[in-house]
């Protein structure tokens, strides 16, 4: 018998098994740690979103998370505690979860890896795609910089911006989006050109038609009050961002884009940021 049980979490877990993600990666506990885990509670009773924990003498120690976009699978969340790393603990939850997405018709399966985990993924079969990277957002963006008056905030994705968020990422992730919006994330819109989420401090998504509502959003985000953007660095993406705004790279927090099974059909070039990496 294994010395240790993989299992859904129950909702009074939900809060310790995120405090391990951080500490998996060495990071500070986020001070809207609470509202994640109202957030991720909420994709799990709409079955949008299924979570695995590893428990050994009640502590939990590892996680991982799965999201269902139709035939589309998104993988995140990976993370167990350094000094229980190399005993299979992460591969065993991963496959576990690539099971849970099979049964469940996915046909295709993506994730945002980080050094730690980007081999073990290889393994699986996974392909890499493309790199993203974090930017700051330099405070003097936030101060100084005008901000295109027509954009609005909104309280609900509006269909043409649910169309071309479909465009960009090649399925539906409105309801996700709109959730996400329930639980305080604020939406910035171009009218019919773009949009970008605010979460926190972090900017993004951002998805827009051409390069200057992408900047505009960036602008507005900033002027919010907004510090980060993860840039997708896909085949489309335009350097001549850098020409027509600031963003100073974080050299350290660089992660590889990875597929498994069906290509998807995107519109790359609408795909400017992502909301966040739910890596692993």
């Amino acid at each position: 018998m294994k010395p240790y049980l993989i299992r859904e979490p129950k909702t009074e877990e939900i809060y310790e098994a995120l405090i391990v993600l951080y500490r998996s990666f060495g990071r500070l506990i986020p001070t809207d740690v609470n509202d994640q885990v109202k957030l991720l509670d909420n994709l799990i009773s709409l079955n949008i979103a299924k979570f695995l924990i590893a428990v050994k003498d009640k502590k939990i120690f590892g996680l991982g998370g799965i999201f269902f976009f139709q035939d589309v699978c998104s993988i995140g969340y990976m993370g167990v505690l350094p000094e229980i790393r190399r005993k299979g603990v992460g591969s065993e939850i991963f496959s576990q979860l690539i099971n849970m997405g099979k049964v469940a018709g996915c046909k295709t399966f993506l994730l945002y890896a980080s050094k730690l985990g980007k081999t073990i993924y290889h393994k699986f079969g996974f392909r890499s795609n493309y790199n993203t990277t974090v930017y700051d957002l330099p405070y003097s963006l936030q101060e100084t910089q005008k901000v295109n008056a027509t954009l609005k905030i909104v309280k609900k994705i509006p269909d043409w911006a649910a169309k071309i968020d479909r465009a960009a990422m090649g399925f539906d992730r409105r309801d996700f989006l709109n959730i996400k919006l329930n639980h305080g994330s604020k939406l910035i819109i171009a009218d019919r050109e773009g949009y970008a989420l605010i979460s926190g401090l972090r900017l993004g998504p951002i998805i827009a038609k051409n390069i200057h509502t992408a900047v505009d959003l960036i602008r507005m985000g900033a002027s919010l009050g907004a510090n980060h953007i993860i840039l997708a660095k896909h085949s489309k993406f335009s350097h001549n961002l850098f020409d027509l705004i600031t963003l100073i790279e974080r050299g350290d927090e660089a992660n590889l884009k990875m597929i498994y099974g069906k290509k998807v059909l995107q519109k790359l070039e609408y795909f400017y940021a992502l909301g966040t990496y739910a890596k692993g």
